[in-house]
């Protein structure tokens, strides 16, 4: 298996030693709980990890909450081989592994194939920490962590036919 190298920057908001204060002002403010924020938290950066790789770029759509549609070129239908699925698959899983440490699996995201194209349109999301953490002056200088406290834009797919085969 080949292990990619990461396209985010570093240091992700999880390494600041004060992470886990930010959680609990989170769930203090949004009212959430703390398996809601951590899913939160790492959806978005596999997101964004999707989003920041040029092979995915084009082909990976979020349909739903917790599934990822692998397409062809410009959202088209998804490659029909076994093999070349797998290839995608394993790009999928091995370029949110390597930005986020947890599988697709972990992160309870299901890839599903686009059999026909699918029409997408950008979503901008912020993460629920990054939401509650800004502007609090505990935290005045972030700028080290801006790459996960930025929205990031996700294609989400707004109208398809027979869009997904598992």
């Amino acid at each position: 298996m080949t292990v990619l190298a990461p396209r985010l920057p570093r240091p992700a908001l999880a390494e600041h030693p004060a992470f886990m204060l930010m959680l609990l002002v989170t769930l203090e403010r949004l009212h959430c709980t703390l398996g809601e924020v951590r899913e939160d938290y790492w959806l978005v950066r596999a997101w964004r990890a999707i989003g920041a790789d040029p092979m995915l770029s084009g082909r990976v759509a979020r349909v739903g909450l917790g599934h990822a549609l692998v397409t062809g070129p410009a959202y088209g239908p998804a490659p029909t081989s076994a093999p070349e699925r797998g290839r995608w698959q394993r790009r999928l899983e091995e370029r949110v592994k390597a930005e986020t440490g947890r599988g697709l699996d972990e992160l309870g995201v299901e890839i599903r194939w686009a059999e026909t194209a699918v029409q997408v349109k950008p979503a901008s999301v912020r993460s629920l920490l990054a939401k509650a953490v800004d502007g609090d002056p505990r935290w005045e200088d972030l700028s080290l962590y801006a790459a996960d406290l930025t929205p990031v834009t996700v294609p989400v797919v707004f109208a398809a036919e027979a869009t997904q085969a598992a």
